[in-house]
């Protein structure tokens, strides 16, 4: 299937086994990337295949620990030495929901996406290596221990949710790798790395028909499961606590306001719709809307940052997925009472008043700007399509979505969303 966007020609193709590939060429482009991806990420803690009677319970960190093994290889050689030694910029991440492996070249760009499907393809997992790996992703997670930013983040989640696996570490505790077996990465391995449950992403200047016979050449035959059910914990509408607060070597206070939303799931039982393009609107709408809030044009930031109540800019996102969503609003302040309630202020006016409509288009227009600038990126490009893949997304959409979506729309996400009762806030104090 070819999608024109932007002036783009975007190839998808399902192959046979199941794997989704996404090619956009890009003319004339000196970076070539290309991102190999699993859905499995942090919060897969639970789940059941075709082949089991009753679900699997794994230790926290799992995805991301079986992220740090494929790269070592049977051979003795680490997969991100031998890509680095071939020109590429390997790398990897593991995020709620998914696992993605990538590169960036600017040649032998064929050999270099031969050798990264072939080691996602052979995981090398002993009793020795596993042992091994716990030493240094245990200095990881005293590392994210360590990190303000990090523990202002789940102390948010903490505080919006109360029974999600979105409040797991993505990468676990010490406690809980320390449960980590060969036996239990390849049960994961074999269940997630299917091809059926992964997507193959190629954006720059490569022949799609050569590109598209390379990875059907060298991805596995075999799909083995139709279907995972995956279980995330229990979770209701209602947030845990108002606020949590922690301690931690900073010199200025860091806050963290947040709005849990119904997950696309929920929205689906309470009988809303849930077509691909309306999550696109919704998406759209909350980055509009937070732009009007925290934006570096607003009175609000202007007013702040004249009366020193901040000093760098307000960031606000918005975060969706099939199983959760929630929005984010955070800065730096000595005040965070203060900061807090003039956002709140702004908030409760923007729903009071409605939208300023010339101030409505002109933030749509500089978003939809920012949209097709990031075109100009391959990595940009191939990570877009990748996570809304695993949203059930298709994000050859969006410059639809931002064409046609209209103040009257945004107003009543604006209603919805910001709901008071649904806020908590995360607070880490010097």
């Amino acid at each position: 299937m070819i999608y024109e966007c932007l002036n783009e020609k975007i190839y998808t193709e399902k192959l046979e086994n199941g794997l989704q590939v996404v090619i956009i060429p890009k003319k004339g482009g000196i970076k070539k990337y290309a991102a190999y991806a699993t859905h499995f990420g942090s919060i897969n803690y639970k789940f059941k295949t075709d082949n089991e009677n009753e679900a699997i319970t794994v230790p926290d960190g799992v995805a991301h620990f079986l992220e740090h093994k494929l790269f070592e290889q049977e051979d003795g050689v680490n997969a991100l030495d031998k890509l680095t030694k071939m020109g590429a910029n390997p790398n990897a991440y593991t995020s709620f929901n998914h696992t993605s492996y990538l590169f960036e070249c600017t040649e032998d760009f064929e050999d270099v996406l031969k050798a990264l499907i072939h080691f996602v393809q052979n995981p090398y997992l002993t009793e020795e290596n596993v042992e091994k790996e716990k030493g240094i992703i245990g200095q990881e997670i005293q590392m994210y221990d360590d990190d303000p930013h990090w523990q202002l983040f789940f102390g948010l989640l903490n505080s919006l949710y109360g029974g999600h696996a979105i409040t797991k570490d993505i990468a676990g505790t010490i406690e809980s790798i320390a449960e980590i077996t060969p036996e239990t990465l390849y049960a994961c391995y074999n269940t997630f790395y299917d091809p059926s449950n992964m997507i193959l992403c190629v954006c720059g200047d490569v022949d799609v028909n050569e590109t598209m016979e390379i990875i059907k050449a060298e991805t596995k035959a075999q799909k083995v499961f139709s279907e995972i059910d995956r279980f995330y914990g229990d979770e209701d509408e209602n947030i845990k606590t108002k606020k949590t607060e922690k301690k931690m070597d900073v010199s200025i206070p860091m806050f963290m306001i947040g709005f849990k939303d119904l997950s696309n799931a929920a929205k689906l039982k309470a009988g809303m719709p849930e077509e691909i393009n309306e999550t696109i609107k919704y998406d759209v709408s909350m980055q509009i809307l937070l732009e009007l809030i925290t934006g570096e044009s607003t009175k609000l930031f202007e007013d702040l940052y004249n009366e020193g109540l901040i000093t760098k800019g307000l960031a606000g996102e918005f975060s969706s997925e099939e199983d959760y969503a929630f929005s984010a609003i955070s800065g730096e302040t000595k005040n965070v009472d203060e900061v807090v309630g003039r956002i709140n202020s702004r908030i409760n006016e923007m729903k009071t008043n409605g939208l300023d409509k010339e101030e409505f288009e002109r933030t749509k227009k500089m978003l939809y700007g920012r949209f097709v600038r990031g075109f100009e990126d391959v990595s940009t490009i191939a990570n877009m399509f990748v996570n809304d893949f695993f949203r059930g997304v298709n994000a050859s959409k969006y410059t639809d979505v931002y064409k046609t979506i209209d103040l009257e729309y945004v107003e009543n996400v604006l209603r919805n969303h910001f709901d008071f009762e649904k806020q908590a806030l995360s607070v880490i104090m010097p």
